[in-house]
Order: structure tokens, then C-alpha cells, then sequence
């Protein structure tokens, strides 16, 4: 192939990337790959979120259960989410798992240059606001879907999408669910890290920690200081629980992890 056979597909390819959404890929996959009657599309203003759905499978249903992987992720990516979401009927939950909104978020963008010191020094926190907003605005667009599923609201977070979450119910406790559900926690950059160890120990509400075989050294280095946090901030409804299997095995720890923590506390 000569040059400008070569220029021209990278041109083409180029041009057909820009032709398409955020977040398209995404929304193609789970078309894709999900049976047609879990697709719900949530409309909001110019607007739509794609969400997966799945009623309750008991006769006593205990509340609406909320599954979001981490950040850019869809939830059949995550093996640890996808299971959540599909055991959450058998538990006598209604299941729905979003997509995280479609922004970049990397390490990068977390630091910045200090012109004092050969290390970088973190943003402040209205970098964030941003990707607060965004995920805020999917979960209310949401929970306008929740009017017909009366009960408790559990959300199990992964990773970044998780550290979104604990900053928005700081900010808006109005969303704060019953229950949080945190898996793997982390923001990739040491201060914003340790930080978010505190916000997750403040939080007025029953938090349960998992981490798993795949978590890493954000969530492993933060583990200790996390439990050091909750105990100085009493918050008596904080567990933390590792996850020490993979695969099916590592499936089966989950469901009885959550079917266990969330019977402990009434849900």
C-alpha cells in the first residue's frame, strides 16, 4: 500500500470516529448483546441514557438495587457488576444498571505542575463538579423510573464511578440511597486517593467496602487508612470485606457478601 493509499484510510477512519456519539460504541454493545426487553432509554431534555432493567424475581420485593461499573466502562464489562445486577432479582431486588456518563477521566487530569516541589499537586475539588453533574443527572433521570418500585435504594459502585458517587451524595444528600455498595474505590492520584478514604468514612449511611482479586494499588494502599478513618469519624456502618476468589467462585463470594451485609442491616 503506498502513502497516500495509507493516508486515506486514516483519513476515512479519522472522519468516521468524529461521525459518531459518545458513548455509541457502548450503547451499540449492550444493544447488542442484551436481550430487548432489559433496554430501557431514559430521555432527558436533548438527551438519552441507555439502562438495563430486570424485575424482581421473589414475591416480596425489598427495594430498587442500582449497579454502575467503573468509569468508562458498560456493565457487562465488569464481571463484578454484571453479577450484581443479575443476582439483585434473585435477592428481591429490582435491577438496573447505567452506563457512566461519557467523560475522560485520567490520571493526568487529576495533577497539575508545583512550581514549589518536584511533585505535582492535585486539582482542587471543582474539577470534579463536572463529572458530579453528569452522573447526578443520570441517577434522577432515573430515579423518576423508581416511582412504581417502592422500597430501599441500594447502589454498589465500582471503582471511579464509585468515587463520583461518594462525592455527589456529599453534595446532595437528598440522593443519598439506603445503602452504598462500594467495589474496588479509587481516584488515580495520591492525595485525591487518600481524601476519598475520609469523604467515604463521613458518609451517613451503611457502606460496605468489597475489594477484589483484580483491585489495584489505589484500592489495595488504601484499605488500612480507610478502616483508620471510619473508626476516627465513628462511622459504625462501615464493612470492609475482601473478595478472595475470581471467576464463578469469586461470583458466588459476592452474592452471599451482599446477601449477608444487607440482612444484617434489615434491607
Amino acid at each position: 500500500m503506498n502513502t497516500k493509499s495509507v493516508i486515506a484510510v486514516m483519513a476515512t477512519l479519522w472522519l468516521s470516529s468524529t461521525l459518531v456519539p459518545p458513548g455509541a460504541d457502548a450503547n451499540d454493545d449492550l444493544q447488542r448483546y442484551l436481550p430487548p426487553d432489559q433496554l430501557r432509554w431514559l430521555e432527558h431534555e436533548d438527551n438519552r441514557y441507555l439502562a438495563l432493567y430486570q424485575p424482581a424475581q421473589v414475591n416480596f420485593v425489598r427495594g430498587r438495587l442500582l449497579s454502575m461499573p467503573d468509569w468508562p466502562l458498560h456493565p457487562l464489562q465488569s464481571p463484578w457488576v454484571r453479577h450484581s445486577y443479575e443476582q439483585a432479582p434473585i435477592l428481591g431486588w429490582h435491577s438496573w444498571a447505567l452506563v457512566p456518563p461519557e467523560m475522560a477521566l485520567q490520571t493526568h487530569q487529576l495533577q497539575q505542575h508545583n512550581p514549589a516541589s518536584v511533585h505535582p499537586q492535585p486539582v482542587d475539588e471543582a474539577f470534579f463538579e463536572p463529572y458530579i453533574a453528569a452522573l447526578q443527572t443520570r441517577i434522577q433521570r432515573l430515579s423518576t423510573e423508581f416511582s412504581d418500585n417502592p422500597g430501599f435504594t441500594l447502589w454498589v459502585m465500582e471503582g471511579i464511578t464509585a468515587a463520583m458517587a461518594v462525592k455527589l451524595i456529599q453534595q446532595q444528600p437528598e440522593l443519598m440511597p439506603d445503602a452504598l455498595v462500594v467495589i474496588d474505590m479509587y481516584l488515580p492520584q495520591p492525595q485525591l486517593n487518600r481524601s476519598l478514604s475520609e469523604q467515604l468514612a463521613k458518609l451517613q449511611l451503611p457502606v460496605l467496602e468489597l475489594s477484589t482479586p483484580e483491585a489495584n494499588q489505589w484500592v489495595t494502599s488504601s484499605l488500612d487508612l480507610r478502616r483508620q478513618y471510619s473508626q476516627k469519624h465513628q462511622q459504625v456502618n462501615y464493612r470492609q470485606r475482601p473478595l478472595l476468589s475470581e471467576g464463578t467462585s469469586g461470583q458466588r463470594e459476592l452474592t452471599s457478601t451482599l446477601k449477608g451485609w444487607l440482612k444484617y442491616h434489615g434491607f
